[in-house]
């Protein structure tokens, strides 16, 4: 019996994974053709030749080493291992085809022509080792290996070119792919690396000691080296993909038809399927029919047969591309949107369109329509049949539908295999398009038995669900029987009650708006508070500027207009409503949302020609005050407590507050307040209410407009204090850096926004992220919030109102946000893909492009020939070397003077960072009155005392609560003499300084906190206190101080000095004015506020106290509930110590209970 040489069988079976692999019959053998190196060389004096002509010579002498080690290696194998001509044609045909291929692009070539250069590198000199395989049949083992790595490096190239070509038809041959091919090479090229790498190691087994264990170990590794790659590198383009595919953030329209789903009727599209045209559309093996349109008056059940294709479509395993468009989101959805949308439903099932998208640009798939249209053409082109349906065209703005209209054109001009169906009404514009390119059903005109049936099942249901005697089903089934003849196309309504139903279904409404007008009757015969509220409720639906969802809605229903306290304003407890039941079957809730079942609803309802519409311009003014009213009911209260936020979350006190607070300032500028207005000194009074109770005392205008954003004579003369915050609270949220707001720097924005809004936006939602993780709570939590818990931490994301299901999600979407914050060379890639913060980008740009000592030399001095773009990483480098010399010359040059003012405001922020006094006086900007606060803190950090001097003198006085902090901090004792002088000379200067309003500027509440048991800043602001407190601090200044340790720190010995330096323990005296100290103190339940209670009782502390309820014992309150935790004794004994103050308090709350029930 033969023996079966395992070095033959190796290099056998070498050949049969290679040609599954490839999978590829009619290549395999064209790859056969060639089977002598002599055939490769002929090839490459042919594109020599042609490339001669078009003067384009190309370097291919750079794979001679590939050649000539190909040449010894097979004439090894040949000698040794005795293979078949098939295995050595395996070795050159190859490179014969590749070579062609890559010889029709010159930069596609010499791509090819390196990688090819850097595997003949790799491989051994096999000339030179010959002798070890005659003599050492282990050694042999080793050519298996190279044979396989070679293999290797075919193949990958294979599934390259083959992948990269097949998407050329779509575009011009050349342009096409050479522009793929230079997108997908950087990675293919890494594949390369690792075949190299195998080579390189095997390379080491061609010695005397080789064993076969040393072979069986390269074999696994080779294999797991290439194993590996696969892996990460899915990995990593998975990871890639879903990151471009949070930040675009498209619509892929999922939800929209599940929910169609959820609500269709078996059986309604049969019609459809059985149509002749419509099953031509349907047959791929035709030609003739690629555009379909289904159309039909509004109602007629066109999205349900939309979603009934595209899963029929989806069953029989066809590619399909869809979009539903809505009137509810027309303000967003764009043709952009749309082809995005296909786009990534594309990529969604397709993992080499997945890779192509990735590395294409993201800032031209984000903004270019043209750009994503063509991405998506080459994804077709050989995508083979491919349905792309879009429904409810007429609902797109007419500018964006044409748009569509023009790309889908193009689309069906490069891709043969295409289908396109449209469902719409009958829009002029549409029509044009349509009529010529495309077979159409009207739908009204053939869904009788889909109406039918539908009845026959609600109708069953219904039967099922109420209790009808035998007779009464028979009347309603013979009443309902003419329904769908009568229905002319459209899905009718039924009602639950049964005398409504024998009135109502003796005369049936003849067409649409017939239906509509039933509706609205019933509505507007009710008495006047039903009939109000219901339409009140319809008018909100149609001018919300996004659909509120049904909590949101319940909320604004419930404000109350005409509260004079805030306590008052927002109710403890909802009654839940029944919106579809309260306005009928024209609205819906669809992902908790409200809104209209069809736009012609919107339509009808706001119709001037039909009797009692609903006035939209008044439901927008209703609904804007309704919002101004929640705002001023206390929600934008900033003394409130974590706890009482707490409390009033899971009360349901800020349902609306996302909402409310974002919108208010839309639609204000939407309401008329002429002089024909109506009631708008109503309007004037709520935003009056809103500048009382939410002013931020602590606001800062970022820029000064000559011209408001907004115009408003009345408002202006009549409540000037409530226009100025109007045009300041429009152009808060017209920043153009909002985009980067977030709760994690909160402190830098909070403070544009005239209003507290954006604070408790950020302490609420703190507060609403930390009672998430608390599963007992999440319960009453979704029931005033609903399923979407976890909220987007940007401020002006629209997920920061609506939210995500998951905190999977949530996290997710905030870690792809968005990266507004771009590397400033143009070369860079980070220049498109940008970083989601600014010091992310400063981080990458200190790593990569700072220049390096020699090129700082290299350069120094002449500057005359840059461009910005090369000025700047030179800017940074000098500031780096402390090189005022250079810094000077090239801000003086052309290059460094059209440098941005924001690279310059960073410069010299790194600068004061550094302690370089010189350099930040030097990028100064001329007439520069107050330097940014920034850089004084950078000047205070840096304990320079020339430094700190000059960055006093020029601060904003405004600023002087922004550097405490800071000051208080410094290790310079100079430095910190520096600051109490600074702040007496701003004493003596202003007799109106903050240093009287101490809760708007120097001592504010955050202070206390900040320097929290720091020893060396509390006796610093003491020794400050002191100083100032004589001739600057009144007893109510002091009082105020008190009152803010107590809610901040309760320091005991901050209040001791206070309280030493005269201020009233009982602060404020009125208790209609606010809380004592002795109050803010027994909130807490902590050692520090224990101590501070017991101090404020022996200094003769009141524990009479107030709430929104009038006068309460203090003793009541958690802190003194919970006192001998902390002091060994309980509330009542720590009073007994003190009895004067005890038998006052008891004889003043005598007092005020019986003037109480005297008042009741």
């Amino acid at each position: 019996m033969a023996t079966i040489d395992p070095t033959q069988a190796a290099f056998t079976n070498a050949q049969q994974a290679f040609r599954d692999k490839l999978n590829n019959s009619g290549l395999y053998q064209e790859i056969l053709t060639t089977t002598k190196v002599e055939d490769v060389h002929e090839i490459i004096r042919k594109i020599q030749e042609d490339a001669a002509k078009k003067l384009r010579l190309r370097h291919l002498a750079k794979i001679n080493p590939f050649l000539d080690g190909l040449s010894s290696f097979a004439g090894v194998i040949e000698i040794f291992i005795q293979v078949k001509p098939d295995l050595l044609a395996l070795i050159w045909g190859p490179i014969k085809l590749i070579l062609l291929w890559s010889s029709q692009i010159t930069s596609v070539l010499d791509k090819i022509v390196d990688a090819m250069a850097k595997i003949g590198h790799a491989l051994p000199q096999f000339k030179m080792v010959e002798y070890m395989f005659g003599r050492n049949k282990t050694v042999n083992h080793a050519l298996t290996l190279f044979y396989e790595d070679i293999l290797d490096f075919y193949r990958i190239n294979f599934d390259f070119f083959l992948k990269t070509r097949k998407y050329t038809s779509t575009v011009a041959h050349a342009t096409g792919w050479k522009q793929i091919f230079e997108t997908l090479w950087p990675a293919h090229q890494k594949r390369i690396e690792v075949v190299v790498t195998n080579l390189e190691l095997h390379s080491l087994l061609i010695r005397d000691e080789v064993t076969l264990v040393d072979m069986k170990e390269a074999q696994e590794a080779r294999i797991r080296s290439l194993e590996h790659f696969a892996e990460t590198h899915t990995f990593q383009e998975n990871q890639k993909y879903l990151g471009l595919r949070a930040r675009i953030s498209p619509d892929l329209h999922d939800n929209r038809l599940d929910w169609l789903r959820n609500r269709s009727v078996e059986g309604c599209a049969k019609w459809l399927f059985r149509d002749i045209l419509f099953s031509e559309w349907l047959d791929v093996s035709t030609k003739t029919v690629v555009w379909f349109w289904l159309q039909g008056i509004p109602g007629a059940g066109k999205t349900y047969l939309c979603g009934a294709v595209i899963d029929y479509l989806r069953k029989q395993q066809h590619r399909t591309l869809f979009a539903f468009v809505s009137h509810t989101n027309k303000a967003s959805l764009t043709a952009l949107s749309v082809i995005q949308s296909f786009l990534f439903q594309a990529a969604d099932e397709d993992e080499e369109f997945r890779h192509l998208l990735v590395e294409s640009k993201e800032r031209e798939i984000k903004g270019n329509t043209g750009h994503a249209a063509e991405l998506l053409k080459t994804f077709l082109a050989t995508a083979g049949t491919t349905y792309i349906i879009v429904d409810g065209l007429d609902e797109m703005d007419e500018c964006e539908r044409q748009i569509i209209f023009q790309r889908l054109d193009e689309l069906s001009k490069g891709c043969g295999d295409l289908r396109f169906l449209i469902c719409s009404r009958a829009e002029a514009d549409i029509s044009k398009i349509l009529e010529q390119k495309a077979k159409n059903i009207r739908v009204d005109d053939k869904n009788f038995g889909s109406i039918q049936n539908y009845v026959d099942f609600r109708s069953q249901n219904w039967m099922a669900s109420c209790p009808y005697d035998s007779k009464t089903e028979s009347e309603i089934r013979n009443l309902l029987s003419p329904l769908a003849a009568n229905a002319k196309g459209k899905y009718g309504f039924f009602m639950s009650s049964i005398e409504e139903i024998r009135y109502e279904l003796k005369a049936l409404p003849i067409d649409l708006n017939a239906a509509y007008r039933r509706i609205f009757r019933r509505l507007n015969v009710l008495s006047p508070r039903l009939r109000h509220k219901r339409r009140q409720i319809l008018g909100w639906i149609g001018c919300a500027p996004i659909p509120l969802t049904a909590l949101e809605m319940e909320q604004a229903l419930s404000a109350d207009q005409h509260h004079d306290k805030p306590s008052r304003g927002v109710p403890s407890t909802f009654h839940s409503l029944d919106f579809i039941r309260m306005c009928g079957p024209i609205i819906e809730i669809v992902d908790q949302k409200l809104q209209f079942v069809h736009f012609t609803v919107q339509e009808y309802i706001f119709s001037e020609e039909i009797s009692d519409y609903i006035d939209k311009a008044e439901a927008t003014r209703e609904l804007t005050v309704a919002f101004l009213a929640y705002l001023s009911s206390g929600v934008l209260d900033p003394e409130l407590d974590d706890e009482d936020i707490e409390e009033n979350i899971l009360s349901g006190k800020y349902r609306l507050f996302g909402y409310a607070s974002f919108f208010w300032p839309i639609l204000l500028r939407l309401v008329d307040m002429s002089e024909a207005a109506y009631d708008r000194k109503e309007l004037l009074h709520q935003l009056e209410q809103v500048v009382r109770e939410g002013r931020n005392s602590d606001f800062d205008r970022a820029i000064d407009i000559p011209e408001p954003l907004y115009q408003n004579p009345y408002l202006r003369k009549r409540g000037p204090e409530a226009y100025e915050m109007v045009c300041a609270t429009i152009q808060f949220h017209l920043n153009e850096k909002r985009w980067d707001w977030n709760w994690s720097n909160s402190g830098s924005w909070v403070n544009f926004d005239p209003l507290t809004t954006s604070q408790m936006a950020v302490r609420i939602q703190e507060q609403y992220e930390s009672l998430t993780t608390d599963t007992g709570r999440l319960a009453q939590i979704q029931l005033h919030y609903g399923s979407r818990l976890f909220k987007c931490t940007y401020m002006f994301c629209a997920n920061s109102r609506r939210g995500f299901e998951t905190k999977g999600e949530r996290d997710m979407h905030v870690q792809n946000h968005g990266t507004p914050w771009k590397c400033s060379l143009p070369d860079c890639d980070f220049s498109t893909i940008g970083f989601n913060s600014k010091k992310k980008r400063d981080e990458h740009w200190l790593r990569l492009h700072l220049p390096t000592a020699s090129q700082l030399q290299e350069r120094g001095g002449n500057f005359e020939s840059l461009d910005p773009e090369e000025a700047q990483p030179l800017l940074f480098g000098f500031i780096i070397q402390e090189d005022v010399q250079n810094v000077q010359a090239l801000l003086s040059s052309p290059g460094g003077t059209k440098l941005k003012a924001e690279v310059i405001a960073a410069a010299r922020l790194m600068a004061a960072q550094q302690g370089s006094f010189a350099i930040t006086q030097l990028l100064a900007p001329a007439n520069e009155m107050y330097a940014p606060d920034n850089i004084v803190i950078s000047a205070l950090t840096s304990e320079d005392v020339e430094f700190a001097d000059w960055a006093l003198a020029k601060a904003q006085p405004n600023d002087c609560a922004k550097f405490i902090n800071v000051a208080l901090g410094t290790k310079s004792e100079d430095v910190y003499a520096l600051w109490e002088n600074y702040i007496l000379n701003l004493l003596e200067k202003t007799q109106d300084l903050v240093i009287e309003r101490p809760t708007e500027d120097l001592f504010k509440k955050k202070l206390y906190t900040e320097i929290k048991d720091n020893g060396l800043k509390e006796n610093r602001l003491k020794h400050l206190w002191r100083k100032i407190s004589r001739e600057y601090m009144t007893p109510e200044v002091l009082g105020d101080i008190l009152v803010r340790i107590a809610k901040a720190s309760c320091s005991l010995h901050l209040a001791q000095e206070v309280l030493d330096l005269g201020a009233p323990v009982d602060y404020p005296t009125n208790y209609k004015d606010g809380i004592t100290a002795l109050q803010a103190a027994a909130r807490k339940h902590t050692r520090e506020a224990a101590l501070l209670m017991q101090l404020l009782i022996s200094k003769g502390a009141s524990t009479i106290g107030c709430d929104s309820r009038g006068i309460i014992d203090i003793g009541t309150l958690q802190g003194p509930k919970n006192i001998a935790k902390w002091l060994g004794m309980p509330w009542d004994e720590l009073l007994d110590q003190y009895p004067n103050t005890r038998s006052q308090d008891l004889a003043y709350l005598f007092l005020s209970r019986g003037q109480v029930m005297h008042m009741s």
